[in-house]
C-alpha cells in the first residue's frame, strides 16, 4: 500500500486547481513561507507537479491546494492582503497567459510560459508582493534586466 497524499487532489486524475499567481510562486520559491506547514505544504506541490509535468492545471482566481495551509486563509479567503488585491494577480496573470478563469493547461506549458515572461511582466504582477526580495524567479528576471 502506497503512502497517501496529504494534500487533496494530488494523485487523482482530475486537474488540480492552482491559483493563476501560484504559477509563479512556485518557479520563484526558496523555502520561505507563511508557517512550517504551509511550507512544507507548498514543497509537497512543487515535487507532485516536477514528477508530473505532463498533468493538468485548472487554473482559478480563488484559494487552492497551496493556500490550504496557510495561517491567513479564513472561510476561504485569505485575511492577510484584501481579497481583490490577491485576485486581481490572479487574474493579470491569467489575462498574460491569454486564458480565462477556468482554463486547463499542462503544468509544462504553463510554467513554460510564465518563465519566458520580462521583468516587466513580472513587476505588473507582484509589484505589491511581500516575498519578491526572495523569490528566485523575479530576482533572475531583474538580474537579466540590467
Amino acid at each position: 500500500m502506497g503512502k497517501r497524499p496529504v494534500i487533496p487532489g494530488i494523485g487523482s486524475s482530475k486537474a488540480l486547481e492552482i491559483r493563476a499567481h501560484h504559477l509563479l510562486c512556485m518557479q520563484g520559491f526558496q523555502g520561505y513561507g507563511y508557517s512550517r506547514d504551509f511550507q512544507r505544504n507548498l514543497e509537497e506541490v512543487i515535487n507532485h507537479l516536477e514528477s508530473n509535468p505532463y498533468s493538468s492545471l485548472k487554473l482559478v482566481a480563488d484559494a487552492d491546494i497551496i493556500c490550504q495551509k496557510c495561517p491567513h486563509l479564513e472561510d476561504g479567503c485569505c485575511d492577510r492582503y484584501s481579497s481583490p488585491a490577491i485576485r486581481d494577480m490572479d487574474l493579470k496573470v491569467i489575462e498574460k497567459l491569454d486564458l480565462e478563469v477556468g482554463a486547463i493547461e499542462p503544468v509544462q506549458k504553463l510554467l513554460s510560459q510564465v518563465k519566458e515572461w520580462n521583468i516587466h511582466d513580472l513587476r505588473d504582477v507582484c509589484g505589491e508582493c511581500s516575498w519578491k526580495d526572495k523569490c528566485l524567479l523575479y530576482r533572475s528576471k531583474l538580474e537579466m534586466d540590467y
